[in-house]
């Protein structure tokens, strides 16, 4: 009997991309919707030929209760009709985004990611294969360039990541599995969220793909595949050369290195970002809220920086200047409350962001450490409109007060500001006592810097030297938006 198209293209798959060996014990991550349960339905029907075995795991994220009710028993069903082990968990996301702060989607994420590694070293699964297919690759790729993300973000989804997560169907489109799964009468759920338009990636899939495909390129998804599919490889390959240079140059260990800067800057301007890259993930572990304007920091920090200055990234990296021509790079202990460093009169924030001038338009700045977005626009005064309804989230500068860039941070033991309607400056930490802002709120909330005065404590106050009066001509409008 001659074997589904799709079965065969998987099976291309799997062996173009060496995603399985015989022997290997395989978690298949199972939601009930269609492209897991394909996933399924495909990798039962290759099992014997590539000698696997096969276990299911499901996350109850309890964000639909009913509805996630309903998906994890037909998952549990779908076990016990296949015989195959079956991991079903429920994890409170609302209670953890309350706790933690973020986006429901990332901490979802997460969850999820945790879950499953935890399952895997439990039992003995040495391969995690997801249900990611080649619509859902496009659609990443066209967020990520929305986002103005490097040839990582538009690379897409790997086919396999750390010779562990393995996406059988990354090559195959959502109408392709839909036909496969109608073709093998194979019942599934569907997930009403995934129709929710006021989440970004719905509005890609549901208004602009169409769009695209229709009035401009009706091989849309192929194209943006094969896209993703050359930044892959040429990132990969930069990776590898950028992962020499560090290496020659790096010196140092695990929680510390120094880099001699001549030798740094000797590379093209891509390398180098390269370059501090990896020395970052060397020290911090990851490349967590480090972002294109981080790097640029470090690197005008090596040209033009003066001996002893310093540079504090998120994830408490502290990035120094030191005599000489080196450049060090290192990262704090957890540190207590005052968070001084182990220099004298020096204190640490644990993150700073930089806020460049919006220029025309909007520029958006996300800030993952409170889950918070700010959204920037500049205007004449004359189109500022009222005041009075702004409410606590949105707020107005005298745009020619300011200096750009601008930097956002947490709040750091002695800050204090100018609070609107004062004369006399005063201690952030007893404006948030004096206005009964409780502490995990205080905790979370950033403060705008200008030319090192506090312009604003997001979300509660600004500094009254950069009100709006009678003498503004240009205004700067601040909107903060909630995870």
């Amino acid at each position: 009997m001659k074997q589904h198209p799709l079965i065969q293209s998987v099976e291309k798959t799997l062996l173009e991309f060496s995603m399985l060996k015989s022997g290997d014990k395989v978690l298949v991550a199972v939601s009930g919707g269609p492209d897991s349960v394909a996933l399924l339905h495909v990798l039962l029907t290759l099992q014997t030929k590539f000698d696997i075995r096969i276990g299911v795991a499901h996350l109850n994220h309890g964000l639909r209760p009913s509805a996630a009710t309903r998906d994890a028993a037909f998952v549990s069903s779908l076990c016990n009709k296949t015989d195959l082990p079956s991991h079903v968990a429920t994890v409170d996301i609302r209670g953890l985004h309350q706790q933690q702060g973020g986006s429901l989607e990332a901490l979802g994420r997460k969850a999820r990611y945790n879950f499953f590694s935890r399952i895997s070293r439990k039992f003995g699964y040495n391969k995690i294969a997801m249900g990611h297919q080649a619509d859902d690759n496009a659609e990443l790729v066209l967020m990520n360039l929305f986002r103005g993300s490097g040839p990582l973000g538009l690379s897409g989804i790997p086919p396999v990541r750390n010779n562990r997560y393995i996406r059988p169907l990354i090559e195959q489109t959502r109408e392709s599995i839909m036909n496969y799964l109608q073709d093998n009468q194979v019942a599934f759920v569907l997930d009403a969220t995934n129709n929710d338009l006021r989440f970004l990636r719905n509005r890609i899939r549901h208004e602009l793909v169409p769009e695209l495909i229709h009035r401009y390129n009706p091989n849309l998804v192929d194209t943006l595949n094969r896209t993703a599919a050359i930044f892959r490889a040429e990132e990969d390959w930069l990776n590898h050369y950028s992962g020499r240079i560090f290496n020659t140059l790096a010196d140092g260990d695990a929680t510390s290195i120094r880099m001699p800067v001549s030798k740094l800057l000797e590379n093209h301007g891509a390398i180098q970002r390269r370059t501090i890259r990896a020395a970052i993930k060397h020290v911090k572990g990851n490349l967590k809220s480090i972002t294109l304007q981080h790097i640029d920091a470090v690197l005008n920090l090596c040209r033009e920086g003066s001996p002893g200055r310093i540079l504090c990234l998120p994830g408490r990296l502290v990035i120094r200047k030191q005599p000489g021509d080196h450049v060090s790079i290192s990262r704090q202990p957890s540190l207590p409350p005052s968070r001084e460093n182990s220099r004298p009169g020096e204190t640490i924030p644990l993150y700073t962001i930089s806020v460049p001038h919006p220029d025309v338009g909007t520029r958006t700045v996300m800030v993952k450490e409170s889950g918070t977005t700010l959204v920037l626009g500049s205007m004449p005064v004359e189109s500022m409109g009222s005041l009075t309804s702004a409410g606590q989230h949105t707020a107005f500068f005298d745009m020619d007060k300011l200096t750009f860039p601008m930097l956002l941070r947490d709040t750091l033991p002695g800050d204090r500001f100018m609070p609107l309607g004062m004369q006399g400056t005063q201690k952030v930490k007893n404006f948030f006592i004096n206005n009964k802002v409780p502490r995990e709120i205080r905790r979370k909330t950033p403060v705008l810097v200008s030319r090192d005065v506090i312009v604003w404590i997001v979300g509660h106050r600004i500094d009254e030297r950069v009100k709006i009066t009678q003498q503004t001509k240009n205004v700067l409008k601040i909107e903060l938006f909630l995870a």
